[in-house]
C-alpha cells in the first residue's frame, strides 16, 4: 500500500504529515472526497469567510495527482439571465 497526503489551501498551506495508506486509486479519490466533505461540513457558514478550499493529494514523493477545488460566493440575483425562461416557472 502506498501513502498519500490531502494537503490544504484554505487562504493558507495546511500539509498533511501522517497521510493515508490506500492500495488503490479509487480508495485515494473516496478518501478525497470524504475529507472534503468533512472539512466543508466543520466549516459551516465560515467557508463563505473563506471563500475557496483546495485539497491537493500528493503522493510519497510529493507529486500532486488530484485536486478537488470548492468555491463558496454570494452571488444573489446573477443568475437570473442564466436560467431558461422553460425552468423559471417550474
Amino acid at each position: 500500500m502506498a501513502r498519500f497526503f490531502f494537503h490544504v489551501v484554505d487562504g493558507q498551506f495546511v500539509p498533511d504529515t501522517v497521510g493515508i495508506e490506500c492500495s488503490t486509486q479509487a480508495q485515494v479519490k473516496t478518501q478525497a472526497i470524504r475529507i472534503a466533505g468533512e472539512m466543508i461540513k466543520d466549516l459551516g457558514s465560515e467557508l463563505w469567510d473563506t471563500s475557496r478550499l483546495d485539497l491537493f493529494v500528493c503522493d510519497a514523493q510529493n507529486n500532486t495527482l488530484l485536486k478537488l477545488s470548492f468555491c463558496a460566493e454570494d452571488v444573489s440575483g446573477s443568475l437570473g439571465n442564466l436560467v431558461p425562461a422553460a425552468q423559471e416557472n417550474t
